[in-house]
């Protein structure tokens, strides 16, 4: 498989859930990506007081979920990393060792709205190019609209996804209430949220 177009789709994956896995096989097919990058981050800022599943567990959650998906792959390499998930840590560092012609940050609206608020966003939007799906709530246009994001239009694309409303968080209140999360995320996944008692 050529890698020349690749996507990286960052996340807490606490858990995965079919909406991550219905919203990158669009993406792929609507930009024609050779390959989506899965992304857990090991330490992200914006998640500082939130308690989150361990790393292994996430990862493992991860693997089962796209375990039949050939052009979705998982990347450890925030994980990896003892300080903060920076995305302008991944663009430096990890973009490079892909050897791609294009590497898209898959992100949504609410990450673009709030993108200035991020590390370095003028060195990530001038140095990185990124697909933006659209939320509920927010109006991509409008976003991009505003004078702050004129320079770097050209380094964003906007997908409008269909909507899928199922969240990470909404699972595991599902979860703590004892009700059924079947259809939310693959099989395999929930089993395994049974079987190790996350989320209660």
């Amino acid at each position: 498989m050529s890698n020349k177009k690749i996507g990286i789709f960052g996340g807490t994956f606490d858990p995965p859930h079919l909406g991550h896995l219905i919203l990158n096989e669009q993406i792929k097919n609507n930009f024609d990506l050779d390959k989506i990058i899965f992304m857990p981050a090991g330490n992200p800022p914006h998640k500082k007081d939130q308690e989150i599943t361990s790393d292994q567990q996430r990862l493992e959650m991860l693997k089962l979920s796209i375990e039949n998906n050939p052009f979705f792959e998982i990347s450890n390499w925030e994980l990896s990393r003892d300080s903060y998930s920076y995305t302008a840590h991944t663009l430096k560092e990890f973009v490079p060792k892909l050897e791609a012609e294009e590497v898209f940050f898959i992100i949504g609206a609410d990450s673009l709205a709030d993108i200035f608020k991020w590390h370095k966003p003028d060195y990530l939007l001038a140095n990185g190019k990124f697909i933006v799906f659209n939320r509920p709530g927010y109006n991509l246009e409008n976003i991009l609209g505003k004078p702050a994001y004129k320079p770097y239009r050209e380094n964003v694309s906007t997908y409008q996804s269909i909507h899928i409303e199922i969240s990470s968080s909404y699972i595991r209140e599902e979860i703590k209430k004892g009700n059924s999360i079947r259809y939310l995320t693959p099989e395999n996944v929930r089993e395994y949220i049974m079987k190790n008692n996350l989320y209660r």
